[in-house]
């Protein structure tokens, strides 16, 4: 009966091993260099507001949902701001001139079957400036789509959510309305 129930409890205790999610690891990166010339000065931050607690979801496995990078929003913000800064920006804390980075989706849901998988990326951020008591906001979406033969590679998905970053940091950073609202024309 000991025998027994020690075979349970180890069975249970590895079956729970088994199940834990996978963490998503990001590291998004600025490397577009200079593309525009914003010439402000600005107090820059990001802000989480997704509404679902995934980054990375395998859809018809178990488990099927891998968990977020708990710094996902400050990774976006360092890149934001190297964004900004590389493109003549000068971000100080004590601007009155804001810009926030809203992100409202980012994530990708892959689908597997057998003989190959197909990865699709998503992001939706909402871009808020405010100077001189004037508001600008500017909605930016980006999709990205890989495939590949059999089951997924974590570290590709990885690497397809931090190139999605770069491609919706490079579109802020040389829209000309955003540009042209953050130099006060």
């Amino acid at each position: 009966m000991l025998k027994l129930c020690l075979l349970f409890i180890s069975l249970f205790t590895l079956s729970g091993c088994a199940t834990q999610p996978k963490s998503v690891i990001l590291n998004p990166v600025y490397t577009s260099g200079k593309i525009s010339n914003i010439n402000s000065v600005l107090q820059a931050k990001v802000v989480d507001h997704r509404t679902t607690n995934f980054t990375i979801k395998v859809l018809n496995q178990e488990p099927a949902v891998y968990l977020p990078d708990a710094s996902l929003p400050v990774k976006i913000q360092n890149a934001f701001l190297d964004a900004l800064t590389s493109n003549g920006a000068k971000v100080l804390p004590t601007s009155r001139h804001t810009i926030t980075l809203q992100i409202n989706a980012f994530h990708s849901k892959i689908t597997e079957s057998l003989t190959q998988h197909e990865s699709n990326a998503v992001a939706d951020w909402l871009v808020i400036a405010a100077a001189n008591g004037n508001t600008f906001e500017k909605r930016y979406t980006g999709q990205s789509q890989i495939t590949g033969p059999l089951k997924h590679e974590q570290a590709k998905v990885e690497s397809q959510l931090n190139s999605l970053t770069k491609k919706m940091l490079t579109r802020i950073v040389s829209d000309q309305a955003l540009i042209n609202f953050l130099q006060g024309q």
